[in-house]
């Protein structure tokens, strides 16, 4: 009973709605033209509209001003229907004034208005018929006269109503841009929410995670070389995640279109400052677990494409774990970067580590080999002559001048004397199986590993914007001897940065 109550209470607060929304029309311009059609129609009311008093000319009259108020609703109607009772009233009071005819034209605009072109047409020639009858009849418009009064009146109403049609089509059209404005623009705020979700999840999720795990290793480890290890990963993993979420911060706080899309290939990372600050962490994480790794820096390019960034930071970070997992404790270990082998607009990024392991490795670790190939370059596993354990990754790079696209599959020629970046050669990396990757969580995992069960780190390339251009510091370089501390590539000595 209640609902049936207030069903028709809603109905019945409804209805003065849909009285107005027919009124006022399913256009823009529908209003106005109502409007004006009132108007016309109200000019009954002033004295003089009345030619005669005979009863039957009052009511095709009134009739006449009535077809012209609702000529704004029912146009092409009101074409047929006042062709026929213009020259019906024609007929019968030939010398008076004919209001049909001026429906006839208000209802044609209208329906130009509309762009109901055929009904423009049929409203044209009924004005012409009753001109033709109305001079045969010699009424009140026939011959030229009428003609001029009633062609100036249709000239100008369907100018005006033509005009109104575009009126309403420019109005349509921002609506409709405005609309997909808004869609986009919540499509964004959508990307926008998901990826920054999605990051939030990786970086705080998954480091906490393997940080909590490698803690509850570490609570029950007996074996002092094994926490060692252990308090190196965990240092390693922690500066990795507080450098994701001061990036995730930090493009949160700019808001860039970037920060939308995700994409990575057409960033710039300071590279030299990336890498300065990745191998202080690599040490001091090592430092940490009484790991004896050093790091070697050769010049590098000032600037990367976050593409390259990516990828050397999760080599680097996966070359270190492989030190701390696998060398013989307490033995010096090395980790160098350098570049080599410039030609035209091509390099190579070599990433190497060299350390004392119990066992001998026979094959390139597979997430490392994996990566490298899929970017063009190589994992290599080769001894030097201290028959310690060397793994060396060769990214291919190519320089990129400023008027190149950044795209990671575009090739261009690098100008000898204005580079702004490097940039891989080629990704077709599959970075959603990294997620996967973590640390050990348990000292069992941590002891059985083998050599090439490396750890996967998420990483992701910090979004950092500049304008510089570089010119690379260093000629070709040949390979030379992995001897510690200052190493000779080229004839020319290289020393920790």
């Amino acid at each position: 009973m209640t609902s049936e109550i207030d069903s028709a209470t809603g109905t019945s607060a409804s209805v003065p709605a849909r009285v107005w929304h027919f009124l006022r029309g399913p256009r823009f311009i529908d209003l106005p033209i109502r409007l004006l059609a009132l108007i016309m129609g109200l000019t009954i009311l002033v004295p003089g509209s009345f030619e005669i008093t005979e009863p039957r000319y009052a009511g095709l009259l009134i009739l006449a001003y009535g077809l012209i108020v609702l000529a704004g609703f029912l146009p092409l109607s009101i074409v047929i229907a006042t062709t026929g009772l213009g020259i019906a009233f024609s007929m019968l009071y030939p010398d008076l004034e004919n209001m049909f005819p001026e429906a006839l034209i208000l209802a044609t605009a209208v329906l130009i208005s509309r762009r109901r072109w055929i009904g423009f047409a049929l409203g044209t020639i009924g004005l012409a018929v009753y001109l033709g009858a109305s001079t045969r009849l010699g009424s009140y418009d026939a011959g030229f006269e009428g003609f001029t009064d009633l062609g100036y009146g249709w000239l100008t109403y369907s100018t005006l109503g033509l005009c109104a049609s575009f009126v309403e089509a420019r109005i349509r059209s921002e609506i409709d841009r405005r609309e997909r404005a808004a869609v986009d623009h919540q499509k964004s705020l959508d990307a926008m929410r998901a990826r920054f979700t999605s990051d939030m999840h990786d970086t705080i999720s998954h480091s906490l995670t393997t940080e909590s795990a490698i803690i509850r290793t570490l609570a029950k480890e007996t074996d002092s070389e094994t926490a060692d290890r252990l308090l190196a990963e965990l240092a390693l993993v922690n500066a990795e995640a507080t450098k994701r979420l001061r990036q995730l911060v930090t493009s949160l706080s700019r808001w860039e279109t970037e920060a939308c899309s995700g994409d990575s290939a057409t960033s710039r990372v300071r590279f030299r400052a990336e890498a300065e600050q990745l191998t202080t962490a690599i040490e001091d994480g090592c430092a940490a677990g009484s790991v004896p790794l050093t790091t070697e820096l050769a010049p590098l390019p000032p600037h990367a494409t976050g593409t390259l960034s990516h990828h050397f930071r999760a080599v680097m970070l996966e070359l270190a774990t492989n030190v701390i997992r696998h060398s013989v404790p307490g033995t010096p270990a090395t980790l160098a970067v350098e570049m080599r082998g410039e030609r035209g607009d091509r390099a190579e990024l070599l990433c190497r580590s060299t350390n004392e392991s119990p066992t001998a490795l026979t094959k390139a670790p597979r997430s490392l080999s994996r990566r490298a190939t899929a970017v063009g370059g190589v994992c290599r596993v080769d001894e030097d002559e201290r028959r310690r354990t060397v793994v060396e990754v060769a990214l291919p790079v190519r320089f990129v001048s400023p008027s190149a696209p950044t795209s990671s599959k575009s090739h261009t020629v690098r100008s000898s004397s204005n580079v702004v970046m490097i940039d891989v050669v080629d990704d077709d990396f599959d970075t959603s199986a990294e997620a996967t990757g973590t640390l050990p969580i348990s000292a069992e995992s941590a002891a059985t590993d083998a050599p090439d069960r490396l750890t996967g780190t998420d990483t992701a390339g910090s979004d950092l914007s500049g304008e510089e251009t570089y010119r690379l510091s260093n000629g070709s370089h040949s390979s030379g001897s992995h001897s510690n501390g200052t190493r000779t590539k080229g004839g020319r000595d290289k020393v920790d940065a």
